[in-house]
């Protein structure tokens, strides 16, 4: 059997297998914060000290983001959940990356999520995995350095004035377990493996020394791909109609995150 209808033979069998009193419809709007250290890896031109370094022809630094998100889903009984994401998201690095600013920018994306096994305890004990991507583009106008040996052995300093445009995708595969507590109501946490692809391009225009504009075409990827994240879901009402989601994330990326949810 092929792997997609083998995949899809599967999902059914999750969903029609599932209770359907809790099936339906959510939405959740959401911010949060993530610092996550990336690197750049590129050729490098003559004299250039920033972008990479030149010796190596890679630079490592950290990103933060602020992101809002809109996530639209529908769940299949307790197995399966579809959703997609909508949003925005500002997109900052520091001094290795030249002081990048981007501003708010749409974010696009989307995930599922499959509980495998629920306990018929109490605690309702699950295992699950979840996928998700989001995609954005980030832009600003930045000013990198070059230095050159002048001809009475004095360095010579031009500074130009570059247009720069970062595509950013990022992957993640959550695997953990959750239960329903007295307490913490709806815990949860495990393990996350991400990765980032992306590239950084930069155009550098004319300038003193320069006639013609010429462009870096840099790969952008995350030098962490091993995670953990924890949280928790804390409904306002026994029919569990709405609450507020809290989640935080570690070691790939530093990140907090809270979320409304509206179950209908």
């Amino acid at each position: 059997m092929p792997l997609m209808q083998l995949t899809l033979a599967v999902l059914l069998f999750l969903c029609f297998s599932a209770p359907y009193s809790i099936a339906g419809p959510y939405i959740e709007f959401g911010a949060g914060v993530t610092t996550r250290s990336v690197a750049e890896e590129g050729l490098t031109a003559e004299g250039e000290t920033t972008l990479v370094d030149p010796a190596t022809g890679v630079q490592e630094g950290k990103v933060d983001s602020t992101r809002v998100l809109a996530e639209i889903g529908w769940t299949f009984g307790d197995r399966v959940q579809l959703y997609g994401n909508v949003g925005g998201v500002n997109l900052r690095g520091g001094a290795a990356f030249d002081d990048f600013r981007g501003d708010v920018d749409v974010m696009l994306g989307g995930g599922l999520k499959v509980n495998w096994y629920t306990s018929p305890s109490p605690s309702r004990l699950s295992a699950f995995t979840d996928f998700s991507a989001l995609t954005f583009n980030a832009e600003d106008r930045i000013a990198s350095n070059f230095v050159f040996d002048g001809t009475t052995g004095e360095e010579s300093f031009v500074r130009r004035v570059a247009d720069e445009k970062i595509r950013w995708t990022e992957y993640t595969v959550k695997l953990g377990v959750s239960m329903v507590h007295p307490v913490l109501d709806r815990p949860y946490g495990g393990i996350r493996l991400s990765r980032v692809d992306g590239s950084d391009t930069v155009t550098f225009r004319p300038g003193a020394g320069f006639e013609t504009a010429d462009r870096r075409k840099l790969d952008l990827e995350e030098t962490s791909n091993f995670g953990l994240f924890a949280g928790t879901t804390l409904f306002f009402d026994q029919q569990e109609k709405a609450g507020i989601n809290l989640e935080i994330s570690l070691i790939d990326e530093a990140s907090f995150s809270a979320a409304f949810r509206l179950n209908f």
